[in-house]
């Protein structure tokens, strides 16, 4: 465990490290809003299986940690995307929380419930989650750079 806080801990920095100076809403509200929906946009397209658009939305030094700890790169997710093995059909947001850490780098916090059907078995599994993603503004884009998920029932 404490290893994991570490890494995540590391993730974190890097991110904030390697973020470009841009602008951000300057409203907590306007700022909880559009993450929300970029969050939003990025769960629509993995649910459509839409490598283009989740590809644009994740950065290329992207990593996700998983409810196993089990590190994810980009690649890992697209290929996951491409191959149809596990299908959300449906995600529900939760309400979030955003802490802007300067212009260029946001912490998103949420709740997830998500419904998914494993391919071979085709069982249907309902999830609630709890996430935070590191989003950073490159150039005129918000990319998620890091991610990290838990299930909480």
């Amino acid at each position: 465990m404490k290893k994991l806080v570490t890494i995540l801990f590391a993730c974190v920095c890097v991110g904030l490290v390697s973020a470009q100076s841009a602008k951000a809403p300057s409203n907590d509200s306007s700022a909880a809003d559009m993450f929300k929906q970029m969050t939003q946009d990025w769960e629509d397209a993995t649910q459509a299986r839409d490598v283009d658009k989740v590809s644009q939305i994740e950065a290329d030094d992207l990593r996700i940690v998983g409810s196993d700890g089990k590190v994810w790169t980009k690649e890992n997710d697209l290929d996951g995307i491409r191959s149809g093995k596990v299908k959300h059909v449906q995600a529900d947001l939760g309400p979030i929380d955003v802490k802007m850490l300067g212009d260029d780098v946001a912490v998103v916090q949420g709740t997830l419930t998500d419904k998914s059907v494993a391919d071979a078995r085709n069982v249907t599994a309902k999830s609630v989650y709890a996430y935070i993603d590191v989003w950073v503004k490159r150039g005129d884009k918000w990319m998620v750079v890091r991610s990290q998920y838990f299930r909480v029932k």
